[in-house]
């Protein structure tokens, strides 16, 4: 879209807006909705340009002439024509409420024309936002303590662990010790009856060779 950023004195606009504000359209919306505002000064498609101002920080928004291309001020926010060139503000929210002001450059010869149009904005989505954020840190606050609990835990788990593993290594060296004492006892006994056999014997042949 073509863009042209517009500079104008619009002490003049506000002057002649003061002296219709008792007569504008007000429009009542809720926070997040799509709106258009009609210009109810256009009667006829019989003029020289259209220009959408918000009265309340002395801005100006949108402008055309005849049919070219759209014009916008410095305005803050999105803003486009839509059906016979109402004011289309997408997604309002409640710093859009205010007073805006449309303004009809007539041809020559006639008379130009304005209309005021009040908007109000409902403030829901601010509580919905503040409630938002609150759940929000107090799943957050919630999730960071399970995670804690669950750290803890496992912590506590890993120490048991290792605890226990330590006690099945100990009793696995009192058993092995014990086995090899077992087994050396057994070895000696059977080393001691040979050497008491091997001795049993030895005797028997001297006890023959002595008789012989």
């Amino acid at each position: 879209m073509h863009k042209r950023c517009l500079h104008v004195d619009l002490g003049w606009v506000f002057m002649m807006a003061s002296l219709v504000l008792s007569e504008g359209l007000i429009i009542q919306v809720d926070c997040n909705e799509d709106i258009s505002m009609k210009c109810d000064a256009i009667q006829d498609k019989s003029y020289r340009s259209i220009t959408w101002y918000k009265l309340n920080n002395r801005t100006g928004i949108i402008r055309r002439s005849d049919d070219e291309k759209p014009q916008f001020y410095e305005y803050p926010r999105l803003a486009r024509f839509g059906v016979m060139d109402s004011l289309v503000l997408p997604r309002v929210r409640p710093e859009d409420a205010g007073t805006y002001l449309c303004l009809i450059r007539a041809n020559i010869g006639q008379t130009n024309r304005e209309s005021i149009v009040t908007l109000n904005v409902s403030t829901d989505c601010v509580i919905q936002t503040t409630v938002a954020v609150t759940a929000w840190q107090n799943v957050t606050h919630s999730t960071l303590q399970r995670t804690m609990h669950v750290v803890e835990v496992s912590v506590i788990w890993t120490l048991c662990g290792f605890l226990i593993l330590g006690l099945v290594k100990i009793a696995l060296c009192h058993i092995s010790m014990e086995v090899v004492r077992k087994i050396k006892r057994r070895h000696s006994r059977r080393k001691q009856q040979q050497c008491h056999q091997v001795s049993t014997q030895w005797n028997t042949y001297g006890r023959f060779w002595s008789g012989a």
